[in-house]
């Protein structure tokens, strides 16, 4: 005699069931493993941030493509289970007024795990242009530096610091005067007298040669300083400069420029009264 309830099927389930609760078992599976990676990358992260980055010694230098050169390092060590990649520091410097006077980066490179690198950095910041008041005018400079990098394979990482320092002139203060015209000889001398304070971290050590021009942009006479100023001294000297026959320097200018080592930068122009 049959039974009046129905026997359970002992049907297989399809294949798409089957399929799914896989995929289902599989994502959390994923999931899990992925929370656990996140957690091992966190926690290495912290290992990395825990040690303090190493930072050389400076040096700041006149350079012969009439730039100022600041040279240091920095080393990067990794104590955690997984590499720091591409890491690459770059560097934006804003002048007192907000000019943009250098946008550079260093190369990229790898620190190993449980190794470290040093990483070599060169800037260079023109004085020509925007830069020019960086020869006479002591002023703060913004410095924009942040580091990007990928660690734990996928996760790109970037920490910025944002601060000013201070910037002093080789040429602070810069005067170019004219003294009154003398008849010496029957030759018409003027005396020129430049001062400055060297205000910078390196030596002014070359030669400081001036042309005196006429409001109609006559070369009126020349002539050539040498200088050798340590950081943190004075200069004042004066000449007496022949002046050419018929050139009246009033109302012109001093247009003075710096010669050192190969390097020729030129200052700004000083009117003359």
């Amino acid at each position: 005699m049959s039974s009046p309830y129905p026997r359970p099927s002992s049907r297989v389930p399809p294949g798409i069931y089957r399929a799914a609760r896989a995929l289902r078992r599989a994502g959390v599976i994923a999931l899990v493993l992925v929370i656990v990676y996140v957690g091992f990358v966190g926690y290495s992260a912290f290992q990395v941030v825990k040690t303090r980055p190493g930072v050389g010694t400076s040096t700041t230098t006149l350079e012969p493509n009439g730039t100022v050169g600041v040279t240091t390092s920095f080393t990067l060590s990794d104590p955690s289970d997984l590499p720091i990649q591409d890491f690459s520091l770059q560097f934006r410097i804003l002048n007192a007024t907000g000019q943009l006077l250098l946008d550079s980066a260093t190369p990229a490179v790898t620190v190993a795990s449980g190794g470290s690198e040093v990483v070599p950095v060169s800037i260079f910041v023109p004085l020509t242009s925007s830069g020019e008041s960086l020869l006479v005018n002591d002023q703060y400079l913004r410095w924009d530096v942040w580091g990007n990098a990928t660690f734990g394979y996928l996760f790109p990482v970037s920490i910025g610091v944002d601060a000013n320092r201070s910037w002093g002139a080789p040429f602070a203060n810069l005067t170019v005067s004219l003294g009154a015209p003398a008849l010496m000889g029957g030759i018409v001398q003027v005396p020129v007298t430049v001062a400055f304070s060297n205000n910078a971290d390196f030596a002014d050590d070359g030669a400081l040669d001036f042309e005196v021009v006429s409001s109609t942009a006559t070369i009126c006479g020349s002539g050539s300083f040498a200088v050798d100023v340590p950081p943190g001294q004075p200069y004042q000297s004066t000449q007496n400069i022949d002046l050419a026959s018929d050139c009246n320097p009033a109302g012109g200018a001093v247009e003075a420029q710096y010669v050192e080592d190969g390097a020729t930068i030129p200052l700004p122009s000083e009117p003359i009264p």
